[in-house]
């Protein structure tokens, strides 16, 4: 799977006033916290949070949940849409996004 077009696919959706969750793309928890931690790291989305089991994330890694809490697209997210327009073409329309991640 691109990790970009997810990327894409998730900020697009929450643009369009969407709330993604890991069951849209068949994602397991751990791999949608990876995601959503990857576009927390880059700055494009404000309003991630992942919850972990136990007291201490260090010390158990095991993902409880990823909440997206009233998710707002920053200005580096929207920058990131605007550099990878081409992709709406294809994106747009799409009945089965799973499909064109694999694009």
């Amino acid at each position: 799977m691109n990790k970009k077009k997810l990327m894409y696919s998730i900020l697009v959706e929450i643009n369009n006033g969407s709330i993604p969750n890991h069951i849209d793309y068949n994602l397991e928890l751990f791999m949608w916290a990876e995601i959503m931690e990857a576009i927390d790291d880059v700055g494009y989305l404000k309003g991630i949070s992942i919850y972990y089991y136990g007291d201490d994330e260090w010390f158990d890694e095991t993902i409880h949940s990823v909440e997206l809490k009233l998710p707002q697209l920053t200005n580096a997210g929207v920058e990131f849409l605007k550099e990878h327009i081409a992709w709406n073409k294809t994106y747009c329309g799409m009945t089965n996004v799973n499909e064109w991640l694999e694009i």
